[in-house]
């Protein structure tokens, strides 16, 4: 090949938030591992402008959101490698980075069956291969209830009427994004309904402006964008130096509940849900603690106490430990920041003090963690 830069396409599907992080991903994976690539960025509308530079011969690789195997035979029979992103479409001649969609919707059916949930609905187009996985998940935690699946194109009052049917209780509805999440919950305040009570409404990518809009707080996923990118990086240069990949599609991240308002039929949930709120946004403070956990939650210990004990069955200490843990281990599984610094951001300054604290819940020291475990 006669080109010298390593031009890499990163191709982008319409939603800006996720390019965004797939980009810094991507990003992050080339600075920690000191590579050149030449980073093309494609937005909406990418496929003939991928096909163009594709047939000039200017790139080596493309990541995106690809819609079939034969689309993509056109881009690898001009020798390109390809790393697709997301379930988009069922995608077999090249790896699969993506969410795990079928976990999210068991997780989701948990969360709804958690929160008093009796009957159940999903509301999602089943034209994109992700829905069908997510519904699979959903059936599968809630096997032997009938689930209705939300029809858009009749009025709101006869999809809830066919959703609830003769039993009663709260309907647990399940929506494929924050933005029909919304309307379900816009439509359900103009029937008077109260979402957390009549409706627990969940969504899915965490975006903040459909909270705003739906004026509640809804319930969501964050999704592992960055994540994505990274690991799709890091395949795409092991094909590039024809080293052997492991079978997929490949799942990296953690799929991170957010419940909220729009879920939460209880006092106490809710403050479960401020309380893990405020330890994400306060992970660093070496002072979080049960009783400063509570202060800032602006309840008492034991009703902060109770609360975690009804709804997540643990403790304030323990949560708090729970979530530094997590932290540490992926800050030192995913990037290669000085160990030190891991200990800050997992709220132990002090190096001494971090490794002994590390040693003690993961059985060996950073160092040896970082040099054993697998990287995202």
């Amino acid at each position: 090949m006669a080109q010298t830069t390593t031009s890499i396409a990163i191709a982008f599907d319409s939603n800006f938030r996720h390019a965004a992080s797939i980009f810094r991903g991507v990003a992050d994976y080339l600075s920690e591992h000191q590579l050149d690539w030449r980073l093309i960025p494609l937005q909406i509308g990418f496929e003939a402008k991928l096909y163009q530079i594709a047939q000039s011969h200017q790139l080596v690789g493309a990541i995106g959101t690809f819609v079939s195997d034969n689309w993509l035979s056109g881009l690898t029979q001009h020798g390109l490698h390809a790393v697709n992103l997301f379930n988009f479409s069922k995608i077999t001649s090249v790896p699969t980075v993506t969410i795990h969609d079928f976990a999210l919707g068991q997780i989701a059916a948990r969360h709804l069956l958690r929160q008093g949930a009796t009957r159940f609905t999903f509301y999602g187009s089943d034209s994109i291969h992700f829905t069908q996985l997510r519904l699979k998940g959903f059936k599968n935690k809630i096997p032997n209830q009938a689930i209705h699946l939300w029809d858009p194109s009749m009025p709101f009052s006869e999809n809830l009427r066919t959703s609830t049917g003769s039993a009663t209780g709260p309907v647990g509805i399940f929506c494929n994004s924050d933005r029909l999440a919304r309307e379900i919950i816009l439509e359900a305040q103009k029937h008077k309904l109260v979402c957390g009570r009549d409706l627990l409404v969940l969504g899915v990518d965490n975006d903040p402006s459909e909270s705003i809009f739906a004026g509640i707080e809804i319930s969501s996923f964050e999704l592992p964008v960055h994540a994505c990118g990274y690991r799709a990086a890091k395949i795409l240069h092991a094909q590039l130096n024809e080293k052997a990949l492991p079978s997929g599609p490949h799942h990296p991240g953690k799929l991170s509940l957010l419940p909220r308002e729009s879920t939460l039929p209880s006092n106490r949930a809710r403050l479960t849900q401020r309380a893990q709120q405020i330890i994400s946004d306060h992970l660093a403070a070496p002072g979080l603690d049960a009783a400063s956990l509570a202060r800032r939650a602006g309840a008492s210990r034991r009703s902060l106490e109770l609360a975690l004990q009804s709804q997540l069955q643990t403790s304030p200490f323990r949560l708090i430990t729970r979530a530094r843990v997590h932290q540490a281990r992926q800050l030192l599984r995913s990037t290669r920041l000085p160990i030190m610094e891991v200990g800050r951001r997992s709220g132990y300054p002090e190096p001494h003090h971090f490794s002994a604290w590390f040693k003690k819940h993961c059985a060996c020291s950073p160092k040896a963690f970082r040099t054993k475990a697998p990287s995202v």
